[in-house]
């Protein structure tokens, strides 16, 4: 897997959610990709692009840097899921996925309409 090809998917689908051209979904069904010391802290988003479906979650994770001393670390993780949201296959990390979760979480919690509709009150 060419690593630059993937990031152009990650840059072109944050360009198209911002586009709405893709749309995201919150989802309950807990990745199954989850490992170790990995766990959940925000929400799941589900978007169907092309062929495809897309998964994208924050999670944290334990980093030690002694044997028993350790610290929490922040990650994105977007993956190719299938029909049962099993993990088929997972981006390389790149920072262009945080960025991308920002748009996705922005976008899916309707912030524009409710800046539109609130201060239209006025």
């Amino acid at each position: 897997m060419n690593g630059y090809e993937a990031q152009k998917v990650i840059v072109k689908l944050n360009r198209d959610t911002k586009e709405d051209k893709v749309k995201w979904e919150v989802t309950h069904t807990s990745p199954s990709s989850l490992a170790g010391t990995e766990k959940l802290i925000d929400n799941i988003y589900v978007a169907k692009v092309s062929t495809k479906k897309v998964r994208l979650y924050k999670y944290e994770y334990k980093h030690f840097y002694e044997e028993e001393a350790f610290f929490w670390l922040e990650a994105f993780r977007l993956e190719f899921i299938d029909f049962y949201d099993k993990a088929e296959w997972e981006f390389p990390k790149d920072n262009a996925v945080e960025d991308l979760y920002d748009s996705v979480r922005y976008k899916t919690s309707n912030v524009e309409d409710f800046f539109k509709d609130y201060l239209a009150e006025e």
